[in-house]
């Protein structure tokens, strides 16, 4: 970059209500970890917005969605940001996000969606984590989305190796930082990593 400064790529894993963030510098196959952080981005009447929709019925149900959003999205790219400045103040600038994408489509109609409890279940899934990609996109990042189950495999390939390959590098990866080094923090590191 010529100021010093090195590259890092934002991974995400999205929950209902908060979301495993890893940033990455270094090459594919020099990686550091220069960041492990949860950020939570709803709490209350946040929380769960789909299954409040519906005891509400579809036109405040619709309403309550969108007042929600726009205070998830707000809460995630603030809390994004900060993660972003505690980078670049440590000399590592952020231009790329990798946030989940969904696996399966929904309905149009919310009203098609508050039918089915397990539609309701991937309605909440796809709120959050279109939370945290528009947060980023807000924030002037480049975001990047790929289905979860996808992930594994299309690094995998990425690096040339197999999955036992991926795995006893995620592991390295993970006994070189330290706990915590869960299931979150492995997808994000893997979303982060394929895009770095």
């Amino acid at each position: 970059m010529g100021d010093g400064s090195s590259l890092a790529v934002l991974g995400f894993r999205p929950h209902t209500y908060w979301t495993a963030v890893v940033a990455l510098t270094g090459r594919p196959d020099a990686l550091r970890v220069v960041a492990r952080r949860r950020i939570d981005f709803a709490a209350g009447r946040e929380r769960f917005v789909y299954h409040q929709a519906r005891a509400l019925g579809p036109i405040e149900g619709q309403a309550l969605i969108g007042r929600v959003r726009a205070a998830v999205e707000a809460n995630a790219a603030r809390e994004i940001g900060r993660l972003v400045a505690d980078l670049r103040g440590d000399g590592a600038a952020v231009r790329v996000a990798v946030a989940p994408a969904a696996a399966a489509r929904l309905p149009e109609a919310l009203e098609d969606i508050l039918r089915v409890h397990a539609r309701m279940h991937a309605a909440e899934g796809d709120f959050y984590r279109d939370a945290v990609a528009q947060a980023c996109a807000a924030l002037g990042l480049r975001v990047h989305r790929i289905a979860e189950r996808d992930l594994p495999p299309a690094l995998a390939e990425a690096l040339g190796v197999d999955a036992a390959g991926l795995e006893a590098r995620l592991h390295a990866l993970g006994a070189a930082l330290g706990p915590p080094w869960n299931e979150d923090y492995r997808l994000a590191a893997q979303a982060a990593w394929l895009h770095l």
